[in-house]
């Protein structure tokens, strides 16, 4: 099973979003200044390019969404739902630039995009973060929903030597199972409550979940080998 790196993947979104910024001039700083149409030409087709790049973005996200197979179908509807509305957004401003003839228009457009979509800083960690605890609640909870068949096989080898040791090993694994699943609870809730116009106050929020991630699959690992060993020794003993 392989893992994208979470606090990675927030940092380094995050970087992303702040070296395309390419902020638009104000044009009321200089009220008198006109606009050379080439620098203007510049800026539209800049701002182009970061639309067109968050476009992307979002039907990747898409496409994640749509085939995890561990999301809940309340956190993948909520995350459906955001998707759509900034992908409507970034669209309609893609369409929008083309015909804009001002750098106040310009400017207008990409606070849009900056503010209103933080597809990058917001949306993406969204995304990452809820898929990834949704998981590890889902595979810590196939470990924990087969001790019942665990525990009446080791049962059944009670007299059998080596049972003391696969019995704590089995008794450490339900252990690491049951801390995944708590420390994974409310992390989806906490990470999709946040807003476009929450950011950069709720940026700590990713940060922290996805420490709380990382923690959570370092767990899950221990769990998965512990339980295995567990399931070696059964088979070895099999009557």
């Amino acid at each position: 099973m392989r893992f994208r790196p979470i606090t990675s993947v927030v940092v380094v979104a995050g970087m992303m979003a702040i070296a395309s910024l390419g902020i638009i001039p104000d044009a009321s700083a200089h009220p008198t200044t006109t606009t050379n149409p080439a620098s203007f030409s510049h800026l539209q087709a800049k701002l182009e390019a970061q639309l067109a790049v968050r476009q992307t973005q979002l039907a990747t996200l898409t496409t994640d969404v749509s085939s995890s197979t561990t999301l809940t179908t309340a956190d993948a509807a909520a995350l459906s739902a955001s998707l759509s509305v900034e992908t409507t957004n970034i669209g309609n401003l893609i369409t929008k630039v083309p015909s804009d003839t001002t750098i106040t228009e310009l400017r207008t457009d990409q606070h849009a995009m900056f503010q209103d979509n933080r597809v990058f800083v917001v949306m993406s960690p969204q995304v990452r973060l809820t898929i990834a605890a949704d998981t590890l609640w889902a595979k810590a909870g196939a470990i924990l929903s087969n001790g019942p068949t665990i525990t009446a096989d080791l049962a059944a080898r009670v007299a059998d030597k080596g049972y003391a040791r696969a019995e704590a090993r089995f008794a450490f694994s339900t252990a690491k199972a049951t801390v995944v699943q708590s420390s994974m609870t409310g992390v989806s809730a906490k990470v999709l409550a946040q807003t476009p116009a929450g950011w950069p106050a709720n940026e700590h929020i990713f940060v922290k979940s996805g420490v709380q991630i990382v923690r959570a699959r370092g767990d899950l690992v221990l769990s998965r080998v512990d339980l295995k060993l567990v399931e070696r020794w059964i088979a070895e003993h099999a009557a």
